[in-house]
């Protein structure tokens, strides 16, 4: 995902490569999220700070989109490995849902856009989500759209990607 959505502006990104997701993590006993919820809030938190024009001052049309295709994987595994112990934490199943990945951000900043995750690799889901992310604009749904890419690399690491986006054209 390196490219904008035709129709789009581009307000803000950022992008940042994480050799373990679970540095960025801030859970607390009663809050969990998986670690790439985690890496994906920091990336957005970065794009906003790099942002051309104050999107927060939008929160409630402002939209998110993330597309990856191992979302809340490790997580996932975690619990897993736990149920022949028949115990499971209802926290860490809440936060292993692929959707934290966009309620992570959404919740960090009062988002009340739409929100939606793709569970596809990000060159994949690209053109379904530049075709949704259009239609938010053009039907009014959002005002501004943070677009989250991740992917796993070599290794375990986790590149993520974050576009802010407006509709072209828009005034300031």
């Amino acid at each position: 995902m390196t490219q904008v959505p035709p129709g789009t502006r581009l307000l803000g990104s950022a992008t940042v490569i994480a050799e373990d997701p679970a540095e960025y993590a801030t859970n607390k006993p009663s809050f969990y999220a998986d670690p790439a919820a985690w890496l994906v809030a920091e990336t957005v938190d970065r794009a906003l700070t790099d942002c051309a024009e104050p999107v927060l001052d939008a929160a409630d049309d402002t939209a998110i989109l993330v597309m990856s295709a191992t979302g809340s994987e490790r997580t996932i595994r975690r619990i897993a490995a736990s149920v022949p112990r028949s115990r499971v934490s209802p926290l860490r199943f809440a936060g292993a849902n692929p959707g934290v990945l966009a309620g992570l951000p959404a919740l960090r900043h009062g988002l009340r856009g739409p929100s939606l995750m793709l569970a596809a690799h990000p060159d994949e889901a690209a053109p379904v989500a530049f075709t949704v992310i259009d239609s938010w604009l053009a039907d009014g749904h959002a005002r501004h759209v943070i677009l989250v890419g991740l992917q796993s690399t070599a290794g375990d690491r986790e590149t993520c990607r974050c576009l802010v986006l407006t509709r072209a054209g828009e005034d300031r």
